[in-house]
């Protein structure tokens, strides 16, 4: 027998038995197409974290309202901030480690106007060694971890929002 039809026969029976045991893959927004419709305000259109969240949305089954008459959620964002402070000092009195956060204070409503979450903040952070040997490196190198922290933040608020309309309805009947 072909290896390769060996591999095959193996997934198909491993993802049968994956099905049958009423295994489904996490990340998708329970209810509704309104349901899974939120809209994002106080963060432009070409800010990378706006198009990151529309991302998350996106990959987890619902879509960006055009208006906020239309979402299921309003996410207002009040805050949307880098900070970068050093830690540490080389010998020569230069900064060599920093610490990132990226900090984001939003609260969500209904579009009645009800709160869901009430203002909050969400941080990420991380620790940046920078040795200053390359420093063009480095600081691209620090641009990638930003817009991983920009990425996380994403996924992270759209988690608590999804979380939050579970167990509060964002239209009671």
């Amino acid at each position: 027998m072909n290896p390769f039809n060996l591999r095959i026969g193996s997934l198909s029976i491993c993802l049968l038995l994956l099905a049958g045991c009423g295994f489904h893959l996490r990340g998708d927004i329970p209810g509704s197409p309104q349901e899974k419709t939120l809209f994002l305000s106080g963060v432009a259109k070409g800010n990378s974290f706006y198009s990151d969240f529309n991302k998350s949305l996106i990959a987890g089954g619902g879509i960006m309202a055009a208006k906020p008459g239309d979402a299921s959620a309003i996410i207002n964002v009040t805050t949307v901030r880098h900070l970068r402070r050093p830690i540490t000092l080389s010998a020569v009195g230069r900064a060599n480690m920093f610490d990132l956060t990226f900090r984001v204070i939003y609260e969500v409503q209904n579009p009645k106007g009800d709160i869901l979450i009430p203002e909050k903040e969400l941080m990420v952070r991380r620790e940046y060694f920078n040795t200053q040997g390359s420093p063009l490196g480095q600081g691209l190198e620090e641009v990638q971890i930003r817009g991983e922290m920009e990425m996380e933040a994403a996924q992270t608020l759209l988690r608590q929002v999804v979380f939050t309309l579970r167990d509060k309805p964002a239209n009671p009947s």
